[in-house]
């Protein structure tokens, strides 16, 4: 993942599925995440979608119909991203936080990047 973040905050790890619909991210964390590191997560997944060999910077700037479905208790997720809306440099995506057999979601919810140019 291209993306400007360094650890132990960069929990983005590998683009496991990228298709015009959705994205699917592997993320790993140094300890068990809290529902602001798993949003945190998926705003980092959501870099998926450029196909830019520059890291650019994105600022989260909403999120919204956060939901924690189940606490966590593992340090690997995968994070399903879904794009909603683009409007010029602001994107709206919907993620999903899943256990890495995807049987299990931890947390839902609607996320605003907006990404300097």
């Amino acid at each position: 993942m291209n993306i400007p973040h360094q650890e132990p905050i960069k929990f983005a790890k590998e683009l496991l599925e990228v298709n015009k619909e959705f994205i699917k991210v592997k993320c790993e964390f140094t300890s068990l995440p809290t529902l602001p590191m798993l949003f945190e997560a998926a705003a980092q997944s959501s870099a998926g979608f450029s196909q830019e060999k520059e890291a650019k910077i994105g600022f989260l700037v909403s999120v919204r119909e956060v939901k924690l479905n189940k606490e966590p208790d593992t340090l690997d997720y995968i994070i399903k991203v879904e794009k909603n809306l683009e409007f010029g440099a602001v994107c709206e995506f919907s993620f999903n936080v899943f256990d890495l057999s995807e049987n299990t979601n931890y947390a839902t919810g609607v996320l605003t990047v907006m990404i300097q140019e």
